[in-house]
Formats: structure tokens, C-alpha cells, sequence
């Protein structure tokens, strides 16, 4: 990501002009504000930061789904406290919150009819493992685009969960928003663990050169999770042995969250079973 001199990109992708002086004077806002933070604080947090979740809605005129996140993280990289903001909507929707004080914030763009039953749904294929969980749990799919945006459609009531057993997200995409989903009163785990007995187990947010949340022969070979994409062979089924062909900050072992409005035992309980019914026959895909 180049945000220091124009033109500003993105990985490929060139930011487009008009959005120039908002880039440039969220830098300016950014080094006035660092000038009065201590620098000696917080040296045991790791920070994930991503300044344009959601790059591809970003580019293709879908601003209002893109969110800029911030994480901070504890010593064995759980988050502690997140932001979640939409810059390109009118008024500025956001989120905040640090659970350990207690602390949650935010305008929320709150629809007139909540939909508890609601389960998001990515812009992509949905696997078979989450269209059986839909069904079998009698929810009821709801559209949902970039990662951070979901979280936060969850916290405003658009949504009862967010499930999914396939990758293409990363640590700077679960940061944040696990921390601002947490303090809101709802959750946010790997699946594995909650699909076996329920436990609520986070990824593992710090700095590193290997992923510290691979397991082995349990992950699919992906474009997305590839640390060399000439690996991955369209088409061959490849179950990953070695954690030095995976990248580093990907997010291996799916996903549950579940807003503020599922947390009840009754509903973890009913989620936990639909899954488990029907994942011998439609097991999940971890990639």
C-alpha cells in the first residue's frame, strides 16, 4: 500500500483521484494525533490496522460498504479494544468499544425491523457447509459485503450471526472488529473450536513470520492463503502440510460471530446443533 505520494495505491489498484485530498488530510488528522500520544505506552499491544477494508466495493463505486479498522492487541494477541468507521457514508456510521473497560461507543445505522435470524452471507460462492447450516437452522441469508462491515451490520441488528468455514480474510480483517463486536456484547471466535464444544477461541493477533493459527492437514491450499501463488493448482485438492506455504496474518480455521442479540444459551446452543447436524454430511472447508 503506497498512501505517502500520489498516485495512492492499493496492492494493483490506483486510488482514484477525487479521493486524493481525503487520503492527505486523514494523513495530516493522523500525525497531529500521534504527536500527542505517548510514545512509551502501550509498547505490549500489537496493532492491526487496515485502512480500506473492503478494496474491491471501494473501487467499483460501493463506498458505503468500506471501512477503515483499527485493533489493539494483548500480549497473546486478543483483542482488547477496535474501531470500526465508515468514512463514505452520510453521516459517518462507526463503531468502538474496549470490553476489559467496559467501554462501547459509536453511531449506528440501526434498520427499523431488526432480523436476529439473519445470517450473513459473503458476495462469493456460498459453501455447502453454510448453506445446509441456513437451512437446517432455519435463518435467513442476508447479503453482506467486506469483512468489517459485516461486523458492524451485526452490532446495528441487520444480522443474528456471521459464519463461515472458507478463508479469504486476514488478521486485519478480525482485529478490530472481533474487539468492537466483543464490547457490544456479542462475539467472535474460530470455528473449529465452537463447532467441537463450543468454546470461544480467537485468533492470534501478533506480529510474525509463520501463521500462529495453522493446523496441520486441516487447511485447503488457496489464491488467497498461498504465500506463493504459483503453488496453487486450480482444480487438485490441496491439503496444506507445511506452514511455510500459507501467509503469515491469513485466517485459516473459518469464523463464528454472533451479535449482541444471540448471545442467550438457547440461541449458541441452537446454532451449535444446526451446525453439527449437518456437518457429516457437508463438512466444513477450511482454506
Amino acid at each position: 500500500m503506497n498512501i505517502m505520494e500520489t498516485p495512492f495505491t492499493v496492492d494493483n489498484l490506483v486510488v482514484p483521484e477525487e479521493f486524493e485530498e481525503l487520503v492527505m488530510e486523514t494523513l495530516e488528522k493522523v500525525k497531529a494525533l500521534s504527536s500527542r500520544i505517548d510514545d512509551k505506552a502501550y509498547k505490549h499491544m500489537t496493532v492491526f490496522v487496515d485502512p480500506i477494508d473492503g478494496t474491491r466495493e471501494f473501487a467499483t463505486g460501493k463506498g458505503d460498504k468500506v471501512t477503515i479498522l483499527v485493533g489493539y492487541n494483548d500480549e497473546v494477541g486478543v483483542p482488547q479494544a477496535g474501531i470500526i468507521y465508515r468514512p463514505l457514508t452520510t453521516p459517518h456510521y462507526w463503531a468502538s468499544g474496549a470490553k476489559s473497560e467496559d467501554f462501547k461507543d459509536g453511531v449506528l445505522d440501526v434498520p427499523d425491523e431488526l432480523n436476529p435470524k439473519g445470517l450473513l452471507i459473503t458476495d462469493g460462492k456460498v459453501s455447502p457447509f453454510i448453506r445446509s447450516t441456513i437451512e437446517n437452522s432455519g435463518m435467513n441469508r442476508v447479503p453482506s459485503l467486506a469483512s468489517g462491515n459485516r461486523v458492524l451490520m451485526l452490532v446495528e441488528g441487520k444480522a443474528g450471526a456471521y459464519i463461515r468455514d472458507t478463508g479469504g480474510f486476514a488478521k486485519w480483517d478480525t482485529s478490530g472488529p472481533q474487539a468492537v463486536l466483543e464490547a457490544h456484547g456479542g462475539v467472535m471466535a474460530k470455528l473449529p473450536e465452537f463447532l467441537d464444544n463450543k468454546n470461544m477461541v480467537s485468533y492470534t493477533h501478533l506480529k510474525t513470520k509463520l501463521n500462529l493459527d495453522f493446523c496441520k492437514r486441516s487447511v485447503g491450499l488457496t489464491l488467497s492463503n498461498a504465500r506463493d501463488k504459483s503453488m496453487f493448482i486450480p482444480g487438485l485438492d490441496s491439503t496444506v502440510t507445511d506452514v511455510h506455504l500459507v501467509k503469515d496474518y491469513s485466517c485459516l480455521q473459518g469464523l463464528v460471530a454472533l451479535a449482541p442479540a444471540k448471545m442467550e444459551d438457547f440461541y449458541i446452543n441452537a446454532i451449535h446443533s444446526a451446525m453439527n447436524n449437518i456437518r457429516k454430511v457437508d463438512p466444513p472447508t477450511y482454506t
